[in-house]
Order: C-alpha cells, then structure tokens, then sequence
C-alpha cells in the first residue's frame, strides 16, 4: 500500500500548523489555560491545518528548505499576533468585572479561576466565564476559526507591517478601557451613590454605627446589580468579537 502526499498540500499543512499553533497559544479560551491539556491543543491546531490547507493559495507555499522555515517562524508570529488582536477586545469583559470588584467589596477572598488555574478577581473570573460561554453558545468560535482561515489571503507578518500592527494594538487596548467602562458605568455608579449615602447616615446619625451593614450591603448590592447589568454582555460580546475579526483581517494588509 503506498501512500502519496503532494508537496505542496504537505508544506501548506505545515505552515497552516505553525500559524495555528501561535494563534492558540494567544487566543481565548485557550491561551494561559494549564487544564486545557497540550494534546487537546495540538488535536485542534492539527484539524486547524487540515481544514485550511487547501485553501492556501500556491504562492504562500515555498519551494526551498529556506522558505519553509521562513514560513513556519512567519507563521508563528502572525499566529500569535493574531490572536494577542483576539485576546485584547475579549478581555474587556474581564477587566469590566475587575473594576467591580474594586467598589464592590468582593476582592478581599482569595479566589481561583478553574481554567488558568490562577487567582483571580471573583467577579472578573465571573465575567470571564459569562464570555467564554457566549462564544460557544453563539457560535461566535465559529467566527474566529473564519477569520484565522481568512488570514491566509494576506502576506502575513512583515517589516513593513509594523506600523499598521502597532497601530491596531494601541486602539484595540483604548477600546478595551473604554468598553470595559461601559460596562461596569452604570453599576459604578449606583455602588458610589450607596457609599454616599452611608456617609450621609454616619453623617445625620454620628451614634448609629452605618459601617457595620456597609459592606455586606455593598457586596449585596454589586451583586443584584451585576445578576441584572450582565444581561448587556452578549450585545457587546458581538460587537468586540466583530471587531476583533475585522482587526485579525486587515492587521497585516488584509
């Protein structure tokens, strides 16, 4: 039984892998995750290049043992600065429950986040989890295996592609700031309104000790507001996931 490769399909799954593999090291859910095995990673970065080799066109595909590894280092950092674009816009929900943990009460327990097994902000790693789940449940994953194949009708990763990266980076982080306001704006808001009126209280009544109730019913409070202020996360999931695809195609020209 002999078993025939083509060149080119060959050196088009490779180079296919390569960007792969960067793009998953960097992307959500996958990046910084210890309890996503790396076989699972490789699994996926495999069916990745199998589906997408055919569609590399033949001159991205090099013809010297040079080019092909000029390729494959090409490929991997075109993955990963692909998906840092990804990880950016998708973060913004994390930093948005980040910030109210901060007014919230809820920072001072020590919590772990069961996927980058590290310490996390509770109502970060909340946000976190409410994302990563829309992403499956909308098919919004579906988007982003679209955009990582739609990369290979670009050049990927050059000198003079330097600019226009650096460009993208500083306004995807000045989206994730001002996204991740928005967010957590309202709630901020009214937990600020409620430490004002503790004050008032202490303030009016000096013999009633207000403070005693002042943080449980801070932490209640953040989270009635959050069970209700989370309802605006899948608009903006959408919206920051149309614009971090839009970003991975045009980041190198595209």
């Amino acid at each position: 039984m002999t078993i025939t490769v083509h060149y080119e399909w060959l050196v088009a799954f490779l180079l296919v892998l390569a960007r792969a593999l960067g793009w998953l090291a960097v992307v959500p859910p996958f990046s910084g995750r210890q309890s996503v095995p790396p076989a699972a990673t490789m699994a996926i970065a495999v069916g990745l290049a199998v589906l997408v080799a055919p569609t590399v066109p033949a001159s991205m595909v090099p013809l010297t043992t040079v080019g092909l590894i000029g390729g494959l280092l090409l490929g991997v950092t075109t993955g990963v600065a692909m998906g840092f674009v990804v990880s950016i816009l998708i973060a913004t929900a994390t930093t948005a429950g980040s910030f109210l943990d901060l007014s919230g009460g809820l920072n001072l327990p020590p919590s772990l986040d069961p996927l980058s097994l590290d310490q996390t902000s509770m109502l970060g790693q909340f946000y976190e989890q409410v994302t990563i789940v829309l992403l499956f449940v909308s098919g919004g994953y579906m988007y982003l295996i679209d955009g990582f194949a739609r990369s290979f009708q670009t050049p990927g990763f050059a000198l003079g592609a330097t600019s226009r990266i650096a460009e993208t980076v500083v306004l995807d982080l000045a989206t994730l700031f001002t996204s991740a306001l928005e967010i957590a704006a309202p709630i901020l808001v009214v937990l600020f309104a409620a430490q004002i009126l503790l004050a008032l209280l202490t303030k009016a009544a000096p013999q009633m000790n207000v403070w005693i109730l002042g943080l449980p019913m801070q932490i209640f409070l953040a989270i009635v507001l959050v069970a209700i202020g989370v309802t605006v996360l899948p608009a903006y999931v959408g919206q920051l996931l149309t614009r971090a695809l839009g970003d991975s195609t045009h980041l190198f020209g595209g």
